[in-house]
């Protein structure tokens, strides 16, 4: 089986675009990512902590579907 190269992803340090968004933030909007894989990747420290986070095109995004009882 061949490997296959990851996609190069735009890479952002502690701040992005306003065209990007975390999972959370489109979460918090009643979306969802339309994607399974990143679109870019945040790289951030905070005083205690430091990582990466995935970030996603807010116009790929799609409604978060509400399950009914």
């Amino acid at each position: 089986m061949a490997r296959t190269k990851p996609i190069p992803r735009p890479r952002y340090q502690q701040t992005y675009p306003d065209h990007l968004a975390t999972a959370e933030q489109l979460g918090a909007l009643g979306l969802k990512p339309g994607t399974s894989e990143p679109d870019a990747i945040l790289e951030y420290s905070r005083a205690n902590s430091s990582g990466l986070c995935a970030l996603y095109e807010r116009r790929k995004a799609v409604p978060v579907e509400v399950e009914s009882a």
